[in-house]
């Protein structure tokens, strides 16, 4: 195993951090992208931020570091389309008229609103259920979003 430096060990914290955090796992369920997948996209980033070698960029992964050069790859090509093809699903719902940009700004906002609740409920006594709370509103919020006639704002 590769000695990694402090960044690298601070990193691969940060990340098992952020991957086991209950609000992570609640959106990682209904997104597009696998735990293994947005470990492996994090890594990749602070990898590069690092300007780390490619043959080691697999080891700021804290959950699955002895994965092989091959897997690592395949996992982050696999994070990197997922995402590409989300990307294009808000483009091709902008194009069709279905999506606008001010349809975004509700998204934009619960995102925050998420940051917030964690912070706020990780001072609570009780954050489990802080966080059952925020994954029901969340869900709520999102349900109600996507139910829309349309994406598109018509005010």
């Amino acid at each position: 195993m590769v000695n990694l430096p402090n960044r690298a060990l601070e990193v691969r914290e940060a990340i098992r951090r952020l991957v086991e955090d209950p609000a992570t796992r609640s959106l990682a369920r209904s997104s597009q992208l696998t735990i293994a997948q947005l470990e492996t996209l994090l890594a990749a980033s602070y990898s590069d931020e690092d300007d780390t070698n490619k043959s080691d960029r697999r080891l700021y992964c804290p959950f699955r570091h002895h994965i092989s050069r091959g897997a690592y790859n395949r996992t982050l090509i696999q994070a990197q389309n997922n995402v590409i093809r989300s990307i294009y699903t808000i483009l091709l719902l902008g194009y069709a008229g279905l999506f606008d940009t001010s349809a975004l700004q509700p998204f934009v906002e619960l995102s925050d609103t998420i940051q917030n609740f964690v912070q706020e409920a990780r001072q609570t006594s009780d954050e489990n259920a802080a966080l059952r709370e925020m994954n029901a509103r969340l869900m709520e919020t999102i349900t109600a979003l996507a139910k829309r006639h349309s994406f598109k704002d018509t005010a």
